[in-house]
C-alpha cells in the first residue's frame, strides 16, 4: 500500500503507536483483584479502543456484577498512570511518523483525553499531532466510526482520503465504517503488505 495516495493519516494510540497495552492489562489485573471480577488478558486486549468505563459495563453484563464503573476506572487509571513513564514508542511506528511528518496526522483513541495527552507528552509524540480525538470527544465509540470521522473533519480531509493504523479488530471496524482504509499494526509493526 502506497501511503502517498492518502491526504490524512490517522492513528490509534495504545498498542498501535505506543506499547502501553501491557500497562493497561496489568492495571486491569490489579483492578480485577481488588474488585473481585474475572480477569482475562486476551479478552481485554480485544476490547482495545473501547473506553474503560464501557469495559466495566461489559464486565458487569458478562459476569453478572454491579460494579461501579467510575470506581473501577479510577483505580485502574491510578495504577496505569503510575506505570506510564515506562511506555515506549514502537520503533517501526516512530520511523513511519518521521517519514510522513509533513502530512496531516491525527490520533483517534478510546482513551480518555487525560490519559492520551499524558502518553503523547511522556513519549514526545505530541509534536506530530495537531488533532487528538479521545473517548471524551465522541458519544459513540469504536467500533462506531465517529472517532475517525471527527478526526478527519478536524484535519479537513475527506474520510475516503484517510488511512488509519490500528491494532485491534474493533478499531479496524471503526476505520472501515468511516469509509477509510486500514493498516493493522501487529506487535508494533505495520502490515503494509
Amino acid at each position: 500500500m502506497e501511503l502517498e495516495q492518502f491526504n490524512g493519516i490517522l492513528f490509534d494510540l495504545d498498542g498501535t503507536l505506543v506499547d502501553t497495552m501491557p500497562l493497561h492489562l496489568a492495571s486491569w489485573e490489579l483492578a480485577a483483584s481488588e474488585f473481585q471480577f474475572d480477569y482475562d488478558a486476551d479478552w481485554l486486549y480485544a476490547l482495545g479502543g473501547v473506553p474503560s468505563r464501557k469495559i466495566v459495563t461489559i464486565i458487569n453484563q458478562h459476569q453478572g456484577l454491579a460494579l461501579d464503573p467510575m470506581a473501577v476506572v479510577k483505580l485502574k487509571n491510578h495504577h496505569y498512570q503510575r506505570w506510564l513513564p515506562e511506555a515506549r514508542v514502537f520503533p517501526a511506528m516512530l520511523e513511519l511518523l518521521e517519514r510522513y511528518a509533513d502530512r496531516p496526522m491525527a490520533i483517534g483513541t478510546g482513551s480518555s483525553r487525560v490519559n492520551a495527552q499524558r502518553v503523547l507528552q511522556s513519549t514526545g509524540l505530541n509534536k506530530y499531532f495537531s488533532v487528538v480525538i479521545s473517548a471524551d470527544d465522541v458519544v459513540r465509540h469504536k467500533p462506531e466510526p465517529d472517532t475517525y470521522l471527527l478526526a478527519a473533519e478536524r484535519l479537513g480531509v475527506a474520510p475516503g482520503r484517510c488511512l488509519v493504523f490500528e491494532d485491534t479488530p474493533i478499531g479496524q471496524q471503526a476505520a472501515m465504517a468511516a469509509g477509510m482504509k486500514c493498516v493493522m499494526v501487529v506487535q508494533g509493526r505495520p502490515d503494509l503488505g
